[in-house]
């Protein structure tokens, strides 16, 4: 109950010229390893980011992008570590301001359990 069915992905655009993309996975609080975001601001203070060994970036522009097969093998490689390490499918990944930069992989609302970018 009140988990998550599939991930929408946006901005993805941002991260175009990067060199490499560094993803938080964990957390570390008072020397223990914590997966959950603190819910209070106390809890926030001796917080440090446990970093995964960073992605290389893909230097690209996506903004003409309208299907997973366009994006740069490295853009599929980011998106799939994500679903994997959310456990849930990724349904739509969004490319920039306008309606047709947003690759709709599966519909959440109207479409079958089943995505194709997944875990």
């Amino acid at each position: 109950m009140n988990g998550l069915d599939c991930l929408a992905v946006t901005k993805l655009d941002v991260l175009d010229e990067l060199d490499a993309i560094q993803v938080c996975v964990a957390y570390e609080l008072d020397g223990e390893r914590i997966e959950h975001f603190p819910s209070s601001a106390k809890g926030l203070r001796p917080l440090y980011p446990d970093l995964r060994a960073p992605f290389p970036g893909w230097q690209c522009s996506t903004e003409d992008c309208r299907k997973l097969e366009d994006l740069p093998d490295a853009a599929m490689a980011y998106l799939r570590f994500l679903a994997d390490l959310m456990e849930v499918p990724i349904a739509i990944v969004s490319l920039g301001a306008n309606r047709d930069q947003t690759i709709v992989v599966e519909d959440p609302i109207h479409g079958p359990k089943r995505a194709l970018l997944s875990a």
